[in-house]
């Protein structure tokens, strides 16, 4: 059976917004189910279409984060196994577009629509333990040239974030580089360049432009990320 088309999106409508306040104040399946119709029509299809969209305009852009064909958008379900909140639907929309289109692959887009709290986020996030040691490593093998980037990020008008579960200490084995100016990265997991967006930026077509710009202004972190954490991979590969 054909895959149905994908809409050109045009933004999210308020019936979008309103859907998730009432999934807040209502969730559980009795709500959800008899008005899944409309979840599909005005969350899932427009966020599906942002997708697409996003993944056309960064290849035109040259930034190489693309669409991955097996998650279109984050699935509304919520994941119960390990949490104490029960309550079975999320209550925002997401989407995420890794590097080069790759699940798994480190650095991407991230976008979340809700209520007055959605928000644009070009990433790496909560990295594990191998990628984090590279990426430290690399950091304290050439502190110079992650100063150069966080020059560039604010230059380009952002800066990477704080994190609220940041080490306190230095991490074991980069101790000498306590005082360095960059030394608050090093306790870092995530490095994250983002930016608010209003009810009015979600629900206009120039979503799209708002999202790639921020793509934009955060390539220093994007090519310095990639380098650092796909180069043995290509190496491997005789790339």
């Amino acid at each position: 059976m054909a895959k149905p088309a994908v809409e050109t999106f045009t933004g999210f409508s308020a019936r979008a917004l309103k859907f998730l306040r009432d999934l807040k104040k209502n969730n559980d399946r009795a709500w959800f189910a008899p008005r899944k119709e409309v979840y599909e029509r005005e969350c899932l299809a427009p966020l599906r279409a942002l997708t697409v969209a996003l993944a056309a305009a960064l290849r035109k852009a040259k930034i190489p984060i693309d669409v991955d064909p097996s998650r279109v958008g984050f699935r509304i379900h919520r994941d119960l196994r390990f949490s104490r909140d029960k309550s079975p639907y999320k209550t925002n929309l997401g989407t995420y577009l890794p590097y080069r289109g790759m699940r798994g692959a480190p650095g991407g887009l991230y976008v979340h629509v809700a209520p007055k709290s959605s928000f644009v986020a070009a990433a790496f996030y909560q990295l594990d333990r191998e990628p984090l040691q590279r990426w430290r490593e690399a950091m304290a093998a050439d502190p110079k040239r992650f100063e150069t980037v966080v020059q560039a990020l604010k230059r380009n008008g952002v800066v990477l974030s704080e994190q609220g579960d940041a080490l306190k200490r230095m991490p074991r084995g980069f101790e000498a580089l306590a005082e360095h100016p960059i030394a608050a990265y090093f306790k870092l997991a995530s490095f994250t360049v983002g930016r608010d967006l209003s009810d009015e930026d979600v629900m206009d077509e120039g979503l799209v432009a708002e999202c790639v710009g921020l793509a934009k202004q955060a390539k220093p972190l994007l090519e310095y990320g990639w380098d650092v954490l796909t180069r043995a991979d290509r190496h491997a590969v005789g790339d």
